[in-house]
Parts: C-alpha cells; structure tokens; sequence
C-alpha cells in the first residue's frame, strides 16, 4: 500500500493535451474516482499511473519514490479493465493465479493467496471453470480476484462495470467497496458514471478536456459544485440552470428569471456580489430537482404548467413549463400533478446557487 502525487503530470498526443499539470495527491488507503466525460483524460491518467503511458512532462511519486520512469511491473500496480482480460484456455483459479506464477512465488503460497482471494469475492466453487462457464460479473470477480492476490500497493480500475447489466453494476460495485475496504489498498478508480462515483468514492476528481475541475468528497461536489460544469455534471437528473437577474436591495437581493420575481437574502450566495452601477448583475441561477417542492410551503416561490411526469417507482419527476423554460421537480407519485395543471414549485434559498455567466464559476 502506498499514497499517491501526482506534480503537474501533463501528457500529450502530438499537438492535443490529454492530461493538463494535473496535481493531485491520494493518501494511503483511499479510494479516488477520477470523474468525467468521454475524452476528458482520465482514463490516459491512470495510464500514465500504471506505466503504460510515458507522461509528456510532470512526475509521479508512490510515497517518497518517484515512479515515473519505471516500468509496469517495477511500480507494484494491479489493473482492472474495461474488458475482463481473462485467458480464456485458463480456469478461474490459473487465471487468478498467473501473476503470481509469473513472479516465481512458492506453489502453497500461491494457493493459499488465491483462495483467500476467491473466499472474498464468492468464487470458491468456480475456481476449476473456464471464462466461458461464467456469467459477465463472475468473469469481473474473476478479473478482481486476479488484482487482489498480488497485493498491490496501489489498485487502478479503468470503467471496470461499464459491461454489466444495470443489477451487475450494482452489486459488483458493492464488492469493490468491500474488497477496497478490507484491503486497505489506495484506489484510483475511473468512470464517467456519476452515481458510482458517488457510491464508492472517498473523494471524487472531476475532469474536464484533461483539466482537473474539483476534488472533494462526493456530497460536497454534489452540494457545493465549483462551476457550471462540475454542477450540471454531478447529479442525476441535472440540476436546472435559469438566466437570471440580481439586484441588490439592502441586506436582501431581488432575482428575477423566467418571469418570476423572488427576494433572497445576501447570504444565500457563496461570497459577495459584485453589482453593476445600476445595482443588477446578471447570472446563471441553479437549483437541483430534489431540492424543488411542487405544492411546498418554502418561503420562494415560482409557477408554472406541467408538462410531463416521468414516475420511476418511489418518486416521480415532473417537468414544468414556466414561461419558455422547463424545470424539472420532485414528487411523491400519489401527488404528481396532471398534464396541463396549474402548479407552484417551493425551494430553499440555502439549496440556490449562483454562477458568474462568463468565468462560470460559482458565486
């Protein structure tokens, strides 16, 4: 086990950034989900983590020892992949067994790091199986079996459920935490999907076009979002964004948007506002659908039409047509309003956020 640093890693693919002076530092035994769309380098980052890219510029430390110029097998790293990577002439058991076979360790050794790896991920009566005698999540326990045994001092898995059925996905990433726990074992883990991050993650990383945008633990990045992207990115469904207009008046500020007017007081913005002459200032204001009440009794207050109701089992979402903008609550399925009805939505002004419309960042 080791910490993690990474000093102003940069790689580049000819004349395009991939990774952008990412600093990053991960303590011993934390598990890291590097967040973010397709493209946006953290995938080439956990490359460069395992030694399978050579950064561009920039230097990567496992505790005190920089291993930016090692190889592979020299950085103590085990690798969970997309694909499950398994020898398909092998059982279970040779498969988890190979790198250790590879590493010269004693055979009783050997069988007895494998079944301890196979007793934790449930694989004990297939370990005599080939990959093709197994269901897509046994081959990934399979595929984390086969990390788990080296004992690595760091443990990289790039997109490792993208492949499962949604129910997979769910369970087998509940074994991931367990197994990560019980470990110990510092963990990057990347993925684009926002709710696992949430789930498994001790922090989350957020990228964007090779750019780190905002590390935190999950429900700060969720809660407290650094800018548009990383708010319109983290939450499921997105956040409602509504150009809007602040004026200051006094200790309170009037905001305007959509053809509504609601007073808020200063507070409700992260630090000051910085009005024009004429005492307005225009910005982008976000709510989440989770924090808007259709019938509530919050002190703010907006109206609208219902558009559509999508019930999905214990809530339902509402989208609701308030001037040529559509906002999507939250409701109990009992309360959902009929397509067409007159509605008023409440919400907090501690759940409000303001973001400056040209640098986008939160105000």
């Amino acid at each position: 086990m080791a910490s993690l640093t990474l000093r102003r890693l940069t790689k580049k693919f000819g004349e395009m950034v991939a990774v952008d002076a990412m600093d990053l530092a991960i303590p011993n035994g934390e598990f890291l989900t590097l967040l973010g769309p397709s493209g946006c380098g953290k995938s080439t980052a956990l490359a460069c983590i395992a030694g399978l890219e050579r950064p561009t510029s920039g230097e990567i430390v496992f505790d005190d020892s920089a291993v930016t110029d090692l190889e592979p097998h020299q950085r103590n790293v085990a690798m969970v992949f997309q694909d499950y990577a398994l020898y398909p002439h092998m059982t279970v058991r040779e498969n988890m067994s190979f790198g250790l076979r590879q590493q010269r360790l004693q055979a009783a050794d050997i069988t007895n790091q494998v079944s301890a790896a196979a007793d934790m991920l449930g694989l004990a009566n297939l370990l005599e199986r080939r990959p093709a005698e197994l269901s897509g999540g046994q081959r990934q326990r399979v595929a984390l079996g086969r990390a788990v045994v080296r004992n690595p001092a760091v443990f990289l898995m790039d997109e490792p459920l993208s492949n499962l059925d949604a129910g997979l996905r769910i369970k087998t990433r509940t074994e991931i935490k367990k197994v990560q726990r019980e470990l110990g074992v510092t963990s990057v883990f990347v993925t684009h999907d926002q709710e696992e991050a949430m789930v498994l993650s001790d922090r989350i990383a957020v990228m964007r076009d090779g750019r780190l945008q905002q590390i935190g633990p999950p429900m700060d990045v969720y809660r407290q979002p650094d800018n548009l992207f990383v708010a319109a990115f983290v939450g499921s469904p997105a956040m409602n964004f509504l150009d809007a207009t602040l004026e200051a008046d006094g200790d309170q500020m009037i905001c305007r948007f959509a053809g509504q007017s609601v007073r808020l007081p200063q507070r409700a913005a992260r630090g000051e506002i910085t009005f024009r002459a004429d005492g307005r200032t225009r910005v982008v204001m976000g709510v989440r659908p989770n924090d808007m009440a259709i019938g509530g009794n919050d002190d703010l207050i907006m109206t609208g039409k219902a558009f559509l109701v999508e019930p999905i089992g214990p809530i339902s979402y509402v989208d609701i047509q308030i001037s040529d903008t559509v906002i999507k609550a939250t409701c109990e399925p009992d309360l959902a309003p009929a397509i067409d009805a007159a509605v008023s939505l409440s919400f907090k002004p501690e759940r409000t956020l303001f973001f400056d419309r040209e640098t986008e960042a939160r105000i």
